[in-house]
């Protein structure tokens, strides 16, 4: 089986059934927190500072095969390659439109981007202080706005690249009450769990926001502790129900923060399902699963079974090890290109593997 289902499937089947007869759009929502800089929480760059290049030059190889804001594709400190890779492949294979979102990217990709009026780069949510609020709010609204103008869409798929994001998205759950904590994913496999609570709990002493006060204004929590990748995303998504779309989150336990802003600002969050790598739903440090279901129950959530054992490059092998896991909308990615196409999963990897062999070719990149 190309995927796997958590919860309901008629909801999925109803997702695959519109994509199938309709028209499909995808969005990449890229920013960047400072948090992302702390040592020892994010492996979404090979230091701590280049992460703050990672998701522009995510998007760049996205786009353009290669990046063009710094010379090289965004790895881990042990030069594995970045999950834009497996959305590349897949949008070769689907051919569906796709636009890329700058809701706070330190660093401006050098692709046609749509640039929120608000983008801004979080602080360290150490601080208690990620955004204005007045700058969370108006991320939201600007989203939610871009969602109403892109009408037509049957199906929408929304991805990610933000390093530090599961701590922010830690953060964002904590603050609106959630028990969040060693439940969220991380990059390396060795999850850093103790030190994204030592940050959060530090964030929520300095805010000394209020638990009941932020359930009533999420906008409050993300302000606190958020980012403003996430909270443009729940905008997002609220504009694009309210449209009669269906949305698939493509992306990991990250997705459950986005839930629960969007929930808490009163959306009906009927038409959603979120897809993700089985990196992610098997991941024994974190629990999608649990999050996911405390915020909403009715969402499912679909598992793509990619297996990279048998790829011909160690550099992708490394992925079964626990590392990288998902990004870049890499599942849901997956997912649409199946439903679209038809191909076995077998198939969706061979052709992770070209683009991995044509990386090697073109960029010298190591052949691990």
């Amino acid at each position: 089986m190309a995927f796997s289902v958590i919860g309901d499937l008629d909801s999925v089947s109803k997702v695959v059934e519109r994509a199938s007869k309709g028209r499909v759009m995808a969005l990449y929502f890229i920013g960047s927190t400072k948090t992302s800089t702390i040592p020892g929480l994010s492996i979404a760059g090979a230091t701590p500072e280049l992460t703050l290049y990672t998701p522009a030059c995510d998007i760049e190889y996205l786009v353009y095969g290669e990046p063009k804001s710094y010379d090289a594709i965004p790895v881990t400190p042990e030069g594995i390659p970045t999950p834009a890779i497996i959305t590349r492949s897949c949008l070769g294979l689907c051919q569906i439109p796709y636009i890329v979102v700058d809701s706070g990217s330190a660093i401006e990709p050098k692709v046609p981007h749509v640039r929120l009026p608000s983008k801004t780069v979080g602080e360290a949510i150490s601080t208690g202080r990620a955004l204005s609020y007045a700058t969370a709010k108006a991320l939201y609204e600007e989203a939610r706005t871009l969602a109403r103008v892109l009408r037509g869409v049957d199906v929408y798929l929304l991805g990610e690249s933000i390093p530090g994001g599961t701590t922010t998205t830690l953060g964002i759950l904590s603050a609106l009450g959630y028990e969040a904590w060693g439940k969220v994913s991380s990059a390396s496999p060795i999850n850093p769990s103790q030190l994204k609570e030592r940050v959060v709990r530090e964030g929520l002493q300095r805010s000394g926001l209020d638990v009941d006060e932020a359930r009533r204004d999420p906008i409050k929590a993300v302000s606190a502790l958020g980012d403003p990748v996430h909270v443009s995303m729940a905008g997002f998504l609220q504009g694009a129900l309210e449209s009669g779309a269906k949305v698939v989150l493509a992306g990991g336990t990250q997705m459950a923060s986005v839930l629960a802003i969007a929930k808490h600002m009163s959306v009906k969050l009927e038409g959603v399902v979120i897809a993700t790598t089985r990196w992610i739903t098997s991941d024994a440090s974190s629990n999608i699963t649990a999050l996911v279901r405390s915020v909403e129950p009715s969402i499912s959530i679909v598992s793509m079974n990619l297996d990279f054992s048998e790829a011909p490059h160690e550099g992708l092998r490394y992925y079964e090890r626990g590392y990288v896991k998902e990004g870049v909308g890499a599942g849901g990615t997956a997912f649409i290109a199946h439903v679209l196409t038809g191909k076995s999963i077998e198939e969706i990897e061979e052709s992770i593997y070209e683009e991995y062999e044509r990386l090697i070719r073109a960029r010298g990149v190591k052949a691990q």
